[in-house]
């Protein structure tokens, strides 16, 4: 699975903004954006927007995979401490820890 960023960077009235688009294997996933104020620095540039997409997509990915659960075995509530992941979740989150 290859993960791409395509990262922009904008003026806004009060101060810029950080968008970036998520691209796995070459098709759009997600788009996020992050507003800071004119005194506002990052260290690693886009760093905080590239980690909100990713967990954005771990997060529903998660909620797909309790539905397909739910749905299979035709529970309507699950427990809190059962844990759901995949292959797909797993690269999402060493990504994100990456950057």
């Amino acid at each position: 699975m290859k993960i791409e960023f395509e990262n922009r960077s904008r003026s806004t009235r009060s101060g810029f903004a950080h968008d970036t688009k998520v691209y796995i294997d070459g098709q759009f996933e997600i788009s996020t954006s992050a507003h800071y104020l004119n005194r506002t620095w990052e260290s690693y540039a886009f760093q905080s927007v590239m980690k909100q997409a990713l967990h954005l997509l771990i997060d529903a990915e998660k909620e797909q995979l309790k539905a397909e659960y739910k749905q299979q075995t035709g529970r309507k509530r699950i427990s809190k401490d059962m844990t759901f992941t995949n292959e797909r979740i797993e690269l999402l989150t060493k990504k994100r820890q990456e950057l």
